[in-house]
């Protein structure tokens, strides 16, 4: 069936004639021919949007075979319309589902990941290659966030979420520097960091949000809050920065990744998402679906980005910087 479940007529209301059944669309007069017309009346008059097709047969006296082929006709001749009313949520609403989505997936990819097992649960026992990879690669995500936050920057849809995420923007920009100065403590002058390589799973993941920023901005606003450390970040201090100082790694090197610690939770960045999904209009079934269909690609990738920091710097006799052939570290 591809007519309408509640089907309106389009034309004008029906009369009954001597010769059949006039109806008006658009202006233009039609005649309408049927063995049974005072039935076929009652059936059109039925047409209000409101009765199912289903009941049309008992309402009208028609056959089921007779009211199938007559809206079958309409239908195809554009008489009939489908006054069903899109089923919209609200965007933050849509946000909440999307976060209980994020929060379920990350306590299964992320927190079970083999660099948080070690690193909450036994920190002194983790290599300071560790910590200091993790260090690294997060610069590295930071140094190149300008690769997706500057595609939404002119979102087109919205006033109010372009001037948020430029005042989004504008608090994340030079956080790299930053978390820069942790480095000279081991030693890597700016240059060299610059120099350097992020691991393929940490590009992965920048590739990932840039794609998703400049073909569905609306998934990319949802990613924003996991990436700042959600809703439940806050204090002067995080899991890692917890972790860095039970190991008893040097002020010098865990001084500035707190400082920027502090900074994000002072911005609340943890609630970005939320702020911005608000700021839109409601969200249709479709949308909402092929946006709960990306958390898992877009948890892989972030599960990955930890993964593949534990997999590199936890081996021994790896390089802290990743340089390309023939370059001085």
């Amino acid at each position: 069936m591809s007519y309408p479940t509640r089907p309106r007529l389009a034309a004008a209301p029906p009369r009954l004639a001597e010769d059949g059944i006039e109806l008006s669309l658009h202006q233009v007069e039609f005649s309408v021919q049927h063995p049974r017309p005072v039935q076929l009346m009652t059936m059109l008059s039925a047409l209000d949007g409101r009765t199912p097709a289903a009941s049309l047969a008992d309402v009208s006296g028609l056959t089921d075979q007779e009211v199938h082929k007559a809206l079958t006709e309409l239908d195809g001749g554009g008489f009939l319309d489908d006054p069903a009313e899109p089923q919209v949520k609200a965007a933050i609403d849509v946000m909440f589902g999307l976060e209980d989505e994020l929060n379920r997936l990350f306590s299964e990819q992320v927190e079970t990941s083999r660099f948080w097992q070690e690193v909450t649960e036994r920190p002194a026992a983790v290599r300071e290659h560790v910590y200091f990879g993790m260090a690294i690669e997060n610069w590295h995500f930071l140094y190149r966030e300008h690769l997706f936050d500057s595609a939404v920057l002119t979102y087109p849809n919205s006033r109010a979420v372009r001037a948020e995420m430029n005042h989004f923007y504008i608090e994340e920009h030079q956080h790299d520097d930053i978390v820069l100065k942790a480095f000279t403590a081991l030693g890597i002058t700016p240059e060299q960091m610059r120099r350097a390589r992020p691991l393929p799973t940490t590009m992965a993941l920048v590739n990932g949000l840039a794609w998703w920023a400049r073909t569905d901005p609306l998934f990319f606003f949802a990613t924003i809050s996991v990436l700042e450390g959600g809703l439940g970040s806050g204090g002067d201090t995080d899991s890692f920065i917890d972790a860095c100082q039970r190991k008893g790694l040097s002020t010098d090197f865990v001084g500035p990744l707190q400082a920027h610690a502090r900074i994000n939770s002072g911005h609340e960045h943890g609630q970005v998402s939320r702020e911005i999904l608000d700021l839109l209009p409601a969200v249709n079934p479709a949308d909402e679906a092929r946006l709960a269909g990306q958390c898992q690609l877009f948890m892989e990738l972030y599960a990955n980005f930890y993964n593949g920091i534990w997999d590199y710097y936890s081996q021994p006799g790896q390089p802290l910087l990743r340089v390309l052939p023939g370059e001085r570290r």
